[in-house]
C-alpha cells in the first residue's frame, strides 16, 4: 500500500512531543509491514529515515494565513501526483481536505485542551463538522484513549475507533553509557536524575507543579537529585527564566536539555515524572513505563489507562504534596535502582505490529 500521513509538526529524533514520537513508530510500522509511506509536514527538514520519507512543505513560509486550500495546495494533489491507498491525519484542521480519499483521523487533542488552545467556539465548531461525517465510508475516527473515545462519540454520534498508541522499543534505546550522556550535557552522575520527558508548556503539562513539590523538600533531599526537563520548543523558552529562578532561590539543580536523541534522556533517568492535568493518551509515560522505569502519573484518564496492569508506577491527586511524597518514597527506599520491565501481557497491548494493523484493517 501506499500512504500518507499528514501531520503539523516537524518531525525528527530531537523531536520532544508525543504527537512526533507516535507519527515515526506508526510510519516506521507501515514500512516495515512493506507499505510506502510519506509524512507530511509544515516545517522541518525533509529527510529520509528508516525507509520513511518526511516531506516539509514549509508551509508558514509560503503563506501569511492558511486555510484548507491553502493547504490543499501546499500539500499537493494527492489523486493526481501519487496514488494513495489511505491518509493518516493528526490534525482535525484537515476535516474538509482529501474528502474523496480515504482518510482515518487520529484524535491527539482532548476536550480540554481544544478549548485551552482555540476556546469553546472552535471546539463546538469541529464536534459540528465531525458530525457531517458519521455515515461517511472514507472518513474514519480514531482515538488512542478509550476514556476519550467514548467521549468524542457522546459528542459527535460518529463511531470513533479505539486504537492505544504503540510503541517501537528501539526508538528508545542507546548504546551509549550513562557516564558518556552525563559528560556531553553537564549533568551530575551522581545525582538522582529526576526526568519530565515532555513539552515544557505551562498550562496543561504543569512542569512547575514538580519544582513546586521539590522546593517542599528538606535542603539534605534537595542536593541528591536533578531535575531535568527536555521539552525545550521555541514557543516554551520564555518560561525557562521562571523556572531557573525558582530553582536557583530554592537551591534545586535543574537543568533544561534538548536532548540529541530521547534516547539519551531515558537511559539516564532515575525517576520521571508527568504531572499533566491533561493528556489524550501520554506517549511519555508509554516510553517511560515500557522501559521500566518507575514513574509517577498525574491522577488523569489516560494516565490511570496505561497504568492498568503495570505495577511500577505511583499516581498523584494534581496535588505537590503528595507528589513530594512519591518522590521520597522513591528516593529514601532506593526504588529506582533497579529497572522493572513489565509484563508481556501489557507489552502485548502495545505491540507495534498489531497497531500497524489495526490501521490497516480499518480501511479494508
Amino acid at each position: 500500500m501506499k500512504i500518507a500521513i499528514v501531520n503539523t509538526w516537524a518531525i525528527s529524533k530531537k523531536a520532544v512531543g508525543g504527537t512526533e514520537r507516535f507519527v515515526m513508530d506508526l510510519a516506521k510500522s507501515f514500512v516495515d509491514n512493506g507499505n510506502e509511506v510519506d509524512v507530511y509536514m509544515f516545517s522541518g527538514n525533509t529527510h529520509i529515515e528508516d525507509g520513511v520519507n518526511y516531506i516539509n512543505i514549509n508551509l508558514f513560509n509560503m503563506v501569511g494565513e492558511a486555510d484548507e486550500y491553502i493547504v490543499q495546495e501546499a500539500f499537493g494533489n494527492f489523486e493526481t501526483d501519487k496514488s494513495y491507498d489511505f491518509i493518516q491525519l493528526n490534525s482535525l484542521l484537515f476535516l474538509e481536505a482529501w474528502k474523496d480519499k480515504k482518510r482515518i483521523f487520529t484524535i491527539h487533542t482532548n476536550p480540554f485542551e481544544y478549548i485551552l488552545a482555540w476556546g469553546e467556539n472552535s471546539f463546538k465548531k469541529a464536534i459540528d463538522m465531525m458530525k457531517k461525517y458519521k455515515n461517511d465510508d472514507n472518513t474514519k475516527f480514531v482515538a488512542p484513549s478509550k476514556f476519550y473515545a467514548n467521549e468524542y462519540k457522546k459528542l459527535t454520534e460518529c463511531e470513533i475507533s479505539f486504537i492505544p498508541h504503540a510503541i517501537d522499543k528501539s526508538r528508545i534505546k542507546t548504546d551509549k553509557s550513562v557516564d558518556e550522556i552525563c559528560e556531553q550535557y553537564d549533568i551530575d552522575k551522581n545525582k538522582i536524575k529526576i526526568i519530565v520527558p515532555q513539552r515544557l508548556e505551562p498550562n496543561q503539562k504543569q512542569p512547575q507543579l514538580l519544582l513546586d513539590a521539590c522546593c517542599l523538600m528538606k535542603d539534605e533531599e534537595k542536593n541528591k537529585i536533578e531535575i531535568i526537563y527536555t521539552g525545550l520548543d521555541k514557543q516554551y523558552e520564555k518560561f525557562v527564566d521562571s523556572l531557573k529562578r525558582q530553582a536557583n532561590e530554592n537551591n534545586i539543580s535543574i537543568k533544561i536539555i534538548r536532548f540529541d536523541d530521547m534516547s539519551e534522556a531515558y537511559k539516564i533517568a532515575n525517576i520521571c515524572v508527568l504531572p499533566s492535568k491533561s493528556e489524550s493518551f501520554g506517549y511519555s509515560a508509554l516510553e517511560s513505563l515500557s522501559l521500566g522505569i518507575y514513574t509517577i502519573l498525574n491522577d488523569i484518564p489516560t494516565f490511570n489507562e496505561l497504568a492498568v496492569g503495570n505495577d511500577y508506577n505511583y499516581i498523584f491527586k494534581n496535588n505537590k504534596n503528595e507528589l513530594k511524597d512519591h518522590l521520597l518514597e522513591i528516593i529514601n527506599n532506593q526504588i529506582y535502582i533497579e529497572r522493572k520491565i513489565p509484563s508481556e501481557k501489557w507489552q502485548k497491548q502495545y505491540d507495534i505490529n498489531m497497531f500497524e494493523n489495526s490501521y490497516i484493517n480499518m480501511i479494508k
